[in-house]
């Protein structure tokens, strides 16, 4: 055999370069002993050479060098037509022809199929399919020397081209070698593919199959039966097809191949037995398991003979529709208040050490060992997630913890209402544990209840201790002189921080648990009584409790207008200055009022929209907000501390008498003081846990100081560009650029890859709870679960009530402290809020938020000030404009649109 034409055998050991895609594929084939006809090829370097011998290289390489990614298709047309007309007209080298003479000797009466090879053909990512000619049932030197050209002109035909700029594959290195292989006149012929392309099941094929050859299915001419097939068991699922077209050998014109009509039976039974494809299914299997990559497979049998024509790798699935691994459910119905929108990498990941900390250290006060704890660390990990940007509870991790706790049920029940969480989980269930089961959860179980009740009953002591543990802590920062430190010497009190606080911070979580059972047992007490809207009545029930430091920083603002007032010449100042420069000029113009700002900077400057993100500008960066706010409340003369306070009391007598009427009637005296002591046991646990997250506030701030102040020497010695781009780095890479064990220090150019992904991630918002299979950031959709079509639209909004009052107004649409902040009695409308918001509720004639529970922040300062509100409202700020007059009603928890029903 010459150099121009190599038998399988031959082909097994040249240079996959010198073979093109499809040809290395037989190769392999070939080498494995699997069932197919024989094949020569025709190598790379042949066409190569055929080019040059024909004084076509210049004419294509120049041809092509004017084809760029912009080309129009139109204009690629021509010049492929020109440089396929030339080819055509080259001559094939002597060697070649005698070579394809020594091939067909003997074999006169043989049909072969003459098929394309190009380099990377058949790739992973670049299948070519369709893209290149073939020609079947080819029989003769000459047939099959004028084939061979045909073939390797069609390397340059349009589609060829456009598919090589679409696959960003260059153009100025084509080289195509062809094969010829034994034509088998298929009976039946088909593709298989061993991953299902329509539903993504890496588990199952697909088997397309029609009477006659490949050539039917390929070119989109027959319709086929589909068969799914399940990897590993003999299931089969059948979609037959009326076949009524078949391409066939054409017996008449003596090769080629040609349509004809199918008539009768036919047409409309399976073109495959179960043998047929289970044996299609078994050796299929065997090729990917030995490419260890799903396959495309072309086939044909032949008096039940299997013969595999061609393989390659799938070049692409879909999602999975049947979802395959771990459900974990995902909810940000209660924590968005905290961590609202988008949140930097810097954030998510103190949270979630401050998260794993937090726990590890309240399980160990409930009791669990070390070796309990260990088994638990997945769990204590992997509280929180991050998906596109979006702090989310990790749903399935917040049950295993209640399961160390007894009264599952309950405990759930409790932990979904306080969460917020509206959406069935039932991954989770209460499950009747065996004796023996009971006996080994006994230990643990005591323990924790143990641990629990004195935990509850030592609560006062317990948060007069912490919050002095705080104080020291937080005093120990020198915030005015951290620019004199190191980065390294920053990262120490970081960690200090760490120890002397996180790891401490057992009292605020025990306290919440206090804040669960105890408003558990009021709804139960509420619904037993026969109360249609527990949740509004119990909100009531709230208000109105005094030394609750989150409505703190409003009473003291209150009390900085009721200053102003007496001041002339400062109520000018104020209201007309730019309130990025007031503090400036205040400093100036009033000392007594300059102090009182720098106070209450001190005390609450750490208190912001979106305080418990770390990338959120506060009153220490930025004064603006303080003015915004002040000139808010100075259009409200009546606004004082006593008038709220007075309108808290009323709310609160009237909610009482309600109730105690409702539980003493229903349920009798007994039932009636019992919930008297379980209500205050809730205000009280309310006041702790209000009280105690200002200092989780104002530790946040610290920590923000620390990364500020890194970043801002990062910026200086220019490892960042700016010092804000420290929110784009995580803790643990921070620590491990302390410590020596960071895996990359380029580190302008992996926040300038992360700015430009979360950036993305601000365009599209995600549903509030969504779950997840197998891999989370692989092939899930994040897609709301219990979706419905949405009804006919009209002009009633339904929430859950937190704050009775009816109020007629045009809502005032407000995301964040760019937007304008002026209210005088309009309703506030946003999506989601936080403790830094409550400086805006007391000049909101209502507020209406889309996210929240009733437990939220939001209801928790709003009974506080007494203004009616509204939480957890589906799309109510897509639904509703700026501007736009509503009526909306704080006890029944309804909207009605007074202007306009939805467009």
């Amino acid at each position: 055999m010459s150099r121009c034409l190599y038998s399988q055998e031959e082909a097994l050991f040249l240079n996959p370069d010198l073979l093109g895609g499809k040809a290395a594929n037989l190769a392999w084939l070939s080498r494995e002993g699997l069932p197919m006809p024989r094949w020569w090829v025709v190598t790379t370097d042949v066409f190569t050479q055929l080019l040059r011998d024909n004084g076509l290289s210049e004419m294509v390489a120049e041809a092509l060098a004017g084809i760029g990614p912009d080309t129009e298709p139109a204009a690629i047309e021509p010049i492929a037509v020109r440089i396929q007309q030339q080819v055509l007209k080259a001559r094939l080298s002597g060697e070649l022809l005698q070579a394809i003479g020594e091939l067909v000797k003997g074999r006169e009466e043989q049909f072969f199929a003459v098929r394309s090879s190009v380099l990377g053909e058949d790739a992973q990512g670049a299948s070519f399919a369709g893209q290149m000619d073939s020609y079947l049932f080819q029989r003769g030197r000459a047939d099959i020397g004028a084939s061979l050209l045909q073939v390797a002109a069609s390397a340059f035909n349009a589609r060829a081209l456009q598919y090589r700029i679409a696959k960003g594959i260059a153009l100025d290195d084509i080289r195509a070698a062809v094969i010829i292989q034994e034509m088998i006149e298929g009976e039946v012929s088909g593709v298989m593919f061993t991953a299902h392309p329509l539903n993504g099941s890496r588990r199952h094929a697909l088997i397309s199959a029609a009477w006659g050859v490949g050539e039917g299915i390929v070119a989109g001419i027959c319709n086929t039966d589909e068969f799914t097939v399940s990897l590993f068991d003999n299931t089969i699922e059948r979609q037959l097809a009326d076949k009524d077209q078949a391409v066939v050998f054409d017996r008449d014109a003596g090769r080629g191949t040609k349509e004809i009509h199918l008539d009768g039976e036919q047409r409309h039974i399976a073109c495959l037995s179960d043998t047929h494809i289970l044996s299609l299914r078994d050796i299929g299997l065997k090729i990917a398991t030995l490419q260890h990559f799903p396959q495309d497979i072309e086939w044909a049998i032949r008096q039940d003979q299997v013969y595999i024509l061609q393989t390659r790798p799938v070049t692409r699935l879909p999602e999975p529709k049947e979802p395959v691994g771990r459900r974990i459910v995902f909810d940000n119905s209660n924590i968005q208040e905290s961590y609202c929108g988008v949140t930097t990498p810097l954030t998510f990941s103190f949270a979630n050490r401050a998260y794993a900390t937090v726990y590890e250290q309240t399980m160990r006060v409930l009791g669990v060992s070390d070796k309990g704890i260990a088994a638990h660390r997945d769990m204590l990990d992997n509280m929180l997630g991050l998906v596109h940007g979006r702090v989310y509870y990790n749903i399935n991790n917040w049950y295993r913890g209640l399961l160390l706790l007894p009264a599952f049920k309950t405990n759930k029940a409790d932990m979904e209402r306080m969460m917020g969480l509206t959406d069935p989980v039932d991954l989770v269930q209460d499950r009747e544990f065996s004796f023996g089961e009971k006996l080994l959860r006994l230990p643990q179980v005591l323990r924790a209840l143990f641990n629990l009740l004195r935990g509850f009953r030592q609560m006062g002591q317990r948060v007069t201790e912490f919050r002095a543990l705080f104080e020291n802590a937080y005093r120990s920062i020198d915030r005015d002189h951290l620019h004199t430190r190191t980065p390294g010497e920053l990262i120490d009190e970081a960690r200090r921080l760490d120890r002397e606080l996180l790891q401490r911070w057992t009292s605020p979580i025990i306290n919440d648990f206090y804040v669960m059972m105890m408003n558990g047992k009021v709804h139960r007490t509420l619904v037993e009584a026969g109360f249609t809207e527990p949740a509004v009545l119990q909100n009531n029930l709230l208000s109105g409790e005094d030394g609750i430091e989150s409505t703190e920083p409003t009473k003291m603002l209150l009390r900085m207008c009721a200053y102003i007032r007496t001041q002339p010449t400062l109520r000018t100042l104020v209201e007309t200055g730019d309130n990025h420069s007031l503090l400036a000029r205040i400093q100036v113009h009033d000392a007594n009022f300059h102090t009182q700002c720098l106070d209450y900077i001190e005390r609450y400057g750490d208190r912001t929209i979106g305080e418990l993100k770390l990338e959120s500008v506060t009153l220490r960066q930025d004064t603006a907000f303080l003015f915004a706010v002040l000139k808010n409340y100075l259009t409200r003369d009546d606004l004082t501390p006593e008038t709220l306070a007075s309108k808290e009391a009323q709310f609160r007598d009237s909610a009482e008498e309600e109730a105690f009427t409702a539980i003493r009637t229903k349920l009798g005296n007994r039932a009636l003081t019992i919930f008297k002591k379980n209500l205050d046991k809730l205000r009280d646990a309310i006041r702790n846990r209000e009280n105690m997250r200002l200092a989780r506030t104002r530790v946040f701030g610290l920590y923000r100081d620390l990364f500020l102040e890194i970043g801002s020497q990062f910026a200086f010695s220019g490892l960042l560009d700016d010092k804000r781009d420290i929110f784009y780095l995580s803790v643990d890479e921070l620590y491990a650029m302390q410590d020596g064990r960071a895996v990359q220090l380029s580190l302008k150019a992996m926040v300038a890859g992360r700015k430009a992904e979360f950036a993305e991630y601000q365009k599209a918002d995600l549903p509030h709870h969504f779950w997840t299979h197998g891999m989370v950031y692989y092939q899930n959709s994040y897609r709301y679960p219990f979706e419905v079509e949405a009804e006919p639209t009209g002009n009633e909004l339904k929430g859950t009530g937190c704050y009775p009052g009816i109020v007629e107004e045009k809502i005032r649409l407000i995301f964040s402290p760019d937007d304008e902040l002026s209210l005088n009695g309009q309703i506030l409308c946003t999506v989601r809020t936080d403790p830094g918001w409550a400086p805006l509720f007391p000049t909101a004639g209502g507020i209406l938020v889309e996210r929240g529970s009733t437990l939220s922040h939001s209801a928790v300062v709003a009974r506080e000030l007494g203004i009616p509100a509204i939480v957890g409202i589906p799309g109510i700020t897509q639904r509703l404009r700026d501007g736009e007059k509503v009526r909306m009603d704080g006890a029944k928890g309804t909207i009605v649109r007074l202007e306009s029903s939805d467009q």
